[in-house]
């Protein structure tokens, strides 16, 4: 069998196995043979990447680990302190959390990432005693230790009514 339209054929292909990635827009098997083929796959791409939300790590989150959030204002780098067991709320507000997990094959139970997502949880009913909603979800690596990682939530305390 020869194809008559070699890099058309190659394109509906590339775009019939990542259909998951296209799944918004709209193409249909005539598109494939229309010169603009791979300017409307670019295009469907960028509305895409644009319509995907931001992550708690690259907004403006109140970062509770680490060193904390720079303030604008004074440039000092801080982080909110509340009292070991009390119930908070700060309603709208967006917090970013981590807890530290470990994938190596001689870790104990209490590294795992079950105790991680449990104090994570007991961080955001801490800070949103009202409910709350987790905006992302990420994993970076521990660059101290191979196989060990940081769970990161980026989580918003329910708005007050």
């Amino acid at each position: 069998m020869k194809i008559k339209y070699p890099n058309a054929y190659y394109a509906y292909l590339c775009l019939f196995l990542s259909s998951v990635s296209f799944a918004s827009c709209d193409f249909d098997t005539d598109d494939a043979d229309a010169p603009d083929f791979m300017d409307k796959i670019i295009a469907c791409e960028e509305q895409q990447t644009a319509s995907k939300p931001k992550v708690a790590k690259s907004g403006n989150a109140i970062k509770l680990y680490g060193d904390g959030t720079v303030n604008p204002e004074s440039g000092i780098s801080e982080r909110p302190i509340v009292a070991a067991g009390s119930m908070n709320h700060s309603a709208s507000k967006l917090f970013a959390a981590r807890q530290a997990y470990s994938l190596r094959p001689d870790a104990k139970f209490e590294e795992s990432v079950t105790i991680a997502t449990q104090k994570l949880y007991l961080e955001m009913a801490h800070h949103c005693a009202k409910g709350w909603a987790i905006e992302s979800q990420w994993s970076e690596p521990n660059p101290e230790r191979e196989g060990d990682y940081f769970l990161h939530y980026g989580f918003r305390c329910a708005a007050l009514f």
